[in-house]
């Protein structure tokens, strides 16, 4: 009786999926119906299964308007997906004895500090690569206000912490930037270099950089969108991010990702060699620390999928639909990618696209796990719809609660000219604040905004220089708060959510 159960239950087990039974018009369909939906240029996409690639396409176009298609070969940046190159990288460094992981990083990079006592003293390479250092992103310190690494990496160690030390998971870019310089710094080279030298020209990864230049120097490269709020779709330029370096500037294609994660699925071999033991990657892909499942990222694991999310080194590890799967997006201004690979099933996608926001990559990867992996079909491009609409939505609804909570009838404490001036924080540097054709405007960094009174002494910072970096600032609101002394002069100001005092003279 049992022998008979047990066959029938295994009878009813659906038999593993091969190569030859995947039917590529399934992710055909949805890439199609993806970039209708969210009215985006183009898209590059690769599977694999069992060490071979079963689907390479490109969909659409580099450019709106303009015919150039995009390929298997089309260059876009990978953006965050660059975090487990990063992390790749040090196991490797690891295995050749250069580091351990729980390493503290002042001990190999003597001038990196954090502004909390503790963290300072004790943060380690494991807890750059898995964001519990206790800072948050300040990322307009690289976005906005240098170009240099090292000045970035000072910076944001200057900057305010936001929770203790080690006590929760919280997403910084700023981290992998200096486990990058770290791991140059270990192997003689800088972090492009070693890029370079340990994954791309081992794996044969021939379009794939680490440089805008670099990038854009093939014809054959994607052109970044930036979809606005009121839905008009612009072309903008590539982010100048090289100094971003491990956090985010790795450039492919779908073909070279194809053996990205080859290398993934197979432990660390390639072509029959290994470069990185098995045990090396394993820890990158094992959990670190719990996050919690909240906006933003909820919206990325979906709680009918998902039970469980953990953040490896470099990587998301949680459920999916019964399976464990490793997982990272990324995004920069006009770009939007997404991988995901199961490894006990040796699956593997990894989707590119040329607009910003957009769920298409997101939407493409999950329909084809549910493809490959044959569990019952999900319409992840509705769903992805509505999550986008339910994005804008929020964010209309906070601008008009904004303005509606604004006290109209009242006037600015002083004369314009009495708010101008120079303002410092340790961290974010210098702001000045002047008055140019009877309008009070602030400039930081690369930044100019207008200020237009809210109420009291707030104002709104609408950007307006340089143009071509202000145009996918529409979703954002900036406060400007001016504080007033007891003498009744201005002797701070609240900007960039930080505090700014007046610079002495």
């Amino acid at each position: 009786m049992r022998r008979s159960t047990l066959l029938f239950a295994l009878l009813l087990v659906p038999a593993p999926l091969r190569a030859a039974d995947f039917d590529p018009k399934t992710i055909d369909t949805v890439v199609e119906k993806a970039l209708k939906e969210f009215d985006a240029p183009g898209a590059s996409v690769v599977i694999v299964k069992d060490g071979a690639v079963i689907y390479l396409k490109g969909f659409g176009v580099r450019e709106k308007g303009k015919p150039e298609k995009v390929t298997p070969d089309t260059v876009f940046p990978i953006a965050s997906c660059s975090k487990a190159f990063t992390a790749t990288a040090l196991a490797m460094l690891g295995d050749d004895g250069k580091l351990k992981w729980d390493d503290r990083v002042r001990d190999h990079l003597d001038y990196f500090r954090l502004s909390d006592e503790l963290a300072d003293r004790d943060v380690t390479l494991r807890d750059l690569l898995c964001h519990r250092t206790g800072m948050p992103r300040h990322d307009m310190l690289w976005a906005g206000l240098s170009t240099d690494s090292g000045d970035v990496i000072r910076r944001w160690g200057k900057a305010a912490s936001s929770s203790s030390f080690r006590s929760k998971w919280e997403y910084s870019n700023v981290p992998f930037t200096a486990a990058g310089v770290l791991a140059g710094k270990l192997d003689n080279t800088d972090w492009a270099g070693v890029m370079k030298a340990r994954i791309f020209k081992p794996l044969g990864m021939e379009r794939s950089s680490c440089t805008r230049k670099e990038g854009t120097v093939h014809p054959d490269h994607a052109t970044p969108h930036y979809k606005g709020l009121d839905k008009s779709v612009s072309v903008l330029k590539w982010d100048d991010n090289d100094h971003v370096g491990g956090a985010g500037a790795v450039n492919s294609t779908a073909r070279d990702m194809a053996a990205w994660l080859q290398f993934q699925l197979a432990g660390g071999k390639y072509d029959g060699r290994r470069f990185v033991t098995e045990r090396g990657l394993r820890e990158t892909h094992a959990a670190q620390i719990i996050l919690k499942l909240e906006d933003p990222f909820s919206v990325y694991f979906p709680p009918n999928v998902t039970r469980f999310a953990t953040y490896g080194l470099g990587w998301f590890t949680h459920d999916y639909r019964g399976v464990t799967c490793v997982s990272h997006g990324g995004t920069l201004t006009g770009f939007r990618a997404q991988c995901m690979f199961v490894p006990e099933k040796k699956i593997g996608v990894f989707v590119l696209c040329n607009l910003r926001p957009s769920y298409v990559s997101e939407a493409v990867c999950k329909t084809a796990l549910d493809a490959l992996l044959d569990l019952p079909a999900e319409d992840w491009v509705a769903f992805y719809k509505f999550q986008f609409a339910r994005l804008d939505f929020n964010i209309a609804a906070g601008k008009e609660k904004r303005e509606a909570t604004r006290k109209r009838d009242t006037k600015p404490s002083l004369a314009l000219r009495d708010y101008t001036g120079a303002f410092e924080e340790r961290a974010y540097g210098r702001a000045e604040v002047f008055v140019e054709n009877d309008t009070l405007m602030i400039r930081w960094g690369k930044y100019t905004f207008r200020l237009d009174h809210h109420h009291f002494d707030t104002f709104t910072a609408v950007p307006v220089e340089p143009k071509d970096d202000v145009i996918s600032f529409d979703r954002s609101t900036f406060d400007v708060l001016f504080r007033l002394g007891t003498n009744g002069e201005v002797d701070g100001v609240r900007f960039l959510e930080q505090e700014f005092r007046r610079a002495k003279k």
